[in-house]
Parts: structure tokens; C-alpha cells; sequence
């Protein structure tokens, strides 16, 4: 599996049942093994006539075994280091759950005690790696207490650790050499908070301080170059790991989205101030309408023409306004006619009817924008009711005197409003007030092009939402916010 042969141990230690030879790489450090052969799990001082004792007897291999060849040298977390032990561990309270971990030693001795950041244990679960090292920082325990938190914040780099699991040991299988017995780990309760790419582990022994752990997540590819493999004989990832960073990063879109929507801000302050808007008030009287010319009690219908923001049919210029232009069709009190409204650029007109003295009846009006050089006219149709009284000595009130309507994509020219107002039969003459006010058409597109711009950044975080709720669908302490 090596692409560089392993190097020869520099002793061997016999296994106290089948009698076959354990290769020792560290003599100075090891001092429990276990056998390739038999698996037999026993201590040995790793000395010529050295005592051994059984510690456990395994019985047999769990598949698949290694998938890194012990002995291999290689480089981790700025150390050249060999692998001389590997284990299977399980949780007590979970039969399914299995991981192996790899011990990590320096191929050359380290004099005096090893630092605190030296790499440990390598840790693959699932097709995940996680290299392992001693915590430099960590929370604050007194005394023999572990940490009740679900959450811990390190003052020295600010990463959020949040409770990612609870449990105690237990091991399985081992083969090749240790430092310590592993075997007292059973005891260990376990704590793990995950920050990705960290997981920050609080391992505690009844009666003792905690040991803290620092793990950083590693990437298939890079353990298989540490030492020399080809990525494609390690174990194939499944699921999301609990370090595994979300590679759907929202920081650098959101950037993105921050900077273009400025942008469009700025290029809307500079629209509001090179293209101000503009506004027209006319006042129209409406004449009464005959009580036999509308005998239902609904409004007529429309002249022809298309609803709001479509096009009608292509008439003759219009000719000049006038107040009083004869009426446009049977059931219409009579066409009004708008001043010209002068469009400069690409606009989008607000329309408003006004009737302030409508009072329990009700007033139609389709309006037709036509375009005074070709003809073109854009329509819309607008109903304003307002109905009061008192009733049980309670005054009431539904309706509206007031309406508005938005045509936009209009292009440069001269306009005017073609009205067609039609009253309720029977009622008297009424004021329509017509505000005509127009914007740069940028205004009117400004939502849509902000909405059409965060699709981006929301795509993003739906993905980044996706995956951290996959990450912690493994774990029994899921935020609510995940």
C-alpha cells in the first residue's frame, strides 16, 4: 500500500499465547502490543527475556482492518512521525458505532517530554480523518468536575464549540505497538464539541482532572499523501462528518450580494438626483349620470383594450385636450383628456384617481396612456366605492375615495390619458382628481433586480442550511437553529 518500503523494527516482542514476533519500532515508548496472528492484546517490556502478560484476548480481526500499513512514516501536523498502533473502538451504549484510530510516534526521540501540539492519534470514521493532538487552550475546570456546557467560546481564537456528543469507550480490536494501555480508556467519559474543521474532546476519568483534545479534520487526500498512498485504497467517505467543513461557504456570496446591492443603491441615489421625478395634478368634473342610461345597478363595460400594462390597439395621434370631448362610448358619461405628460427617458407612470366627494355610490374609470407619436396606448381599469352611514348609533365606513395604478416599461416620449369614467345612475356630478406622477423605469425595477440579486446568497445558504443539518441529524444535541 506504500509507495516506500517500510523501514525494519528495531525489535520484536514475543506474544505470550502463539509465541509469533511483534515488531517493536519504539522500544523506548511502547509498552503494550497487539499480535498480528492471534489477537492477543498484552503487556511486554520490549527487552531480551523481558516479562509479557495477556491483557485481553480479541479473538478475532474486525473488517476491514487497517487501511494504513503500520510501520509507514510520514508528515502531520509539521511532524515526521510513523504509525506503529491502530485500534477499533466502540461506545459502550451503541453496538453499531466503530472508528479506528492510528497511534502516531516521532521517528526520531524527542528529548524530554513530547510537546503538547505533537499529533497523537489519527482518527478515520466512515471515510472521515481527524488528526489529533493535545488541547493547548480549553475550558476552565475546577477540580475533578467535567464540563456540564453545551457551549464553550475560546477567548484566544473565538471559535464556538458546541456539544457534539457523549460517551464512553470501549475497544475492539488492536494490532501492533502502544505507549500506554489502551484498555484503560473504558473508563474514560467522553465529551466532544465540534467547531469545523475542529472537535474539541474532554476525555475523563472518575476522579481526575480532564484531558483535553484538539482534533482537526483532514481530507482523505491528504493523509493518503502524508504517507505515501494512493487516495483511492482509503475508505470511501459516507454521511458528513462531525469536523467536516461545509464547503458551501455563505461569507464570500453575501460579500458579493453586500457590495453589488451598494452599488445599486448608489446608482439609484445618483437616478434620483439626475432624474428626479415628476409629478401632474388635473381636476375633472364628472357629470351626473341618467338614471335611464344606467339602469343596472353594475358598472358597464370597459371600452375595448387590454389590462394593465398591455398594449391596446394602435390609434391615431390624439387630438388636443379638451374638458368636455364627446362621449367615447354608450355608457360612458363622456372622454376625458389629460395635459400632455412629457416622458424624457424610460419611465414608469404612478396614476392616482381621486373623488373626495364620492360619498355611498360608486365611480369606474379605464384610463388609456397613448403615446402621442405612435399611437400606442397602455390601459388600465380602476373602480373607486365608498359607502358610510350610522347604524345602532354606530357610525361605519367601507370603501375607498382613492385609487392607483402603475404602468411601467414605458419608453421616452409625449403622453396623454384618454378617461373614460362611468358613474352610478342616479348620482350627481363628481371631482376626480388625476395625480400623473413618473419615475426613472431603474425605481421600477429596482425590488426585482434586488430579488433576482439575493438569489445567489440564498442559494448558498439553503446548501450551507442543507448540510449542517445532515452533520447534526448523527448527533443527540442538535440546535434548534440548525
Amino acid at each position: 500500500m506504500s509507495s516506500t518500503p517500510l523501514a525494519p523494527p528495531q525489535t520484536w516482542v514475543t506474544c505470550p499465547k502463539c509465541t509469533a514476533q511483534v515488531p517493536c519500532c519504539d522500544p523506548a515508548g511502547s509498552q503494550y502490543f497487539g499480535c498480528f496472528k492471534c489477537r492477543t492484546y498484552f503487556a511486554a517490556k520490549p527487552t531480551p527475556g523481558g516479562e509479557t502478560r495477556i491483557a485481553r484476548d480479541f479473538k478475532r480481526e474486525l473488517a476491514p482492518g487497517p487501511s494504513l500499513p503500520l510501520g509507514a512514516t510520514g508528515t502531520l501536523g509539521g511532524y515526521h512521525c510513523r504509525l506503529t498502533g491502530y485500534q477499533v473502538r466502540g461506545e459502550k451504549n451503541n453496538r453499531t458505532a466503530e472508528w479506528r484510530e492510528y497511534q502516531l510516534r516521532p521517528t526520531e526521540p524527542i528529548v524530554g517530554d513530547d510537546p503538547i501540539d505533537f499529533p497523537l492519534q489519527l482518527a478515520e470514521y466512515q471515510g472521515h480523518w481527524l488528526l489529533i493532538r493535545r488541547a493547548p487552550h480549553h475550558p476552565d475546570v475546577v477540580g475533578p468536575r467535567s464540563i456540564q456546557g453545551k457551549e464553550w467560546t475560546s477567548p484566544t481564537t473565538g471559535n464556538t464549540y458546541r456539544l457534539w456528543h457523549r460517551y464512553e469507550p470501549i475497544i475492539r480490536d488492536a494490532q501492533g505497538e502502544f505507549d500506554w494501555n489502551i484498555l484503560e480508556d473504558e473508563r474514560l467519559k467522553i465529551q466532544e464539541f465540534t467547531c469545523p474543521p475542529y472537535l474539541l474532546s474532554s476525555e475523563k476519568i472518575p476522579d481526575r482532572k480532564p484531558i483535553w483534545y484538539l482534533s482537526e479534520y483532514l481530507e482523505p487526500a491528504q493523509v493518503a499523501t502524508a504517507f505515501g498512498l494512493d487516495v483511492n485504497t482509503l475508505p470511501s467517505r459516507e454521511g458528513i462528518g462531525a469536523a467536516q467543513p461545509n464547503p458551501h461557504n455563505m461569507s464570500p456570496a453575501w460579500r458579493l450580494f453586500g457590495v453589488a446591492a451598494l452599488l445599486l443603491v448608489l446608482l439609484t441615489g445618483w437616478l434620483a438626483v439626475t432624474r428626479p421625478s415628476a409629478t401632474t395634478t388635473e381636476t375633472f368634473t364628472v357629470p351626473a349620470a341618467p338614471a335611464a342610461s344606467n339602469a343596472t345597478a353594475s358598472p358597464p363595460p370597459a371600452p375595448t383594450g387590454d389590462t394593465l400594462g398591455r398594449a391596446a390597439a394602435p390609434t391615431a395621434p390624439a387630438a388636443p385636450a379638451t374638458t368636455t370631448p364627446p362621449a367615447a362610448s354608450a355608457g360612458y358619461s363622456q372622454m376625458l383628456v389629460s395635459k400632455t405628460i412629457v416622458l424624457t427617458h424610460p419611465s414608469a407612470v404612478d396614476i392616482t384617481f381621486s373623488a373626495l366627494d364620492l360619498t355611498n355610490h360608486w365611480l369606474e374609470i379605464t384610463a388609456s396612456l397613448v403615446n402621442e407619436q405612435t399611437g400606442r396606448g397602455y390601459e388600465v381599469t380602476r373602480s373607486l366605492e365608498y359607502y358610510a352611514g350610522v347604524e345602532d348609533g354606530e357610525s361605519w365606513s367601507e370603501g375607498s375615495r382613492s385609487v392607483s395604478a402603475v404602468i411601467s416599461g414605458l419608453p421616452p416620449g409625449r403622453y396623454h390619458l384618454n378617461l373614460y369614467p362611468s358613474a352610478e345612475a342616479g348620482t350627481g356630478d363628481t371631482t376626480l382628481v388625476l395625480q400623473v406622477e413618473q419615475h426613472s423605469g431603474f425605481f421600477s425595477n429596482f425590488v426585482l433586480i434586488l430579488v433576482l440579486m439575493s438569489a445567489v446568497p440564498l442559494w448558498h445558504w439553503m446548501r450551507h442550511g442543507s448540510f449542517e443539518n445532515s452533520r447534526w441529524e448523527n448527533s443527540d444535541f442538535a440546535p434548534t437553529s440548525s
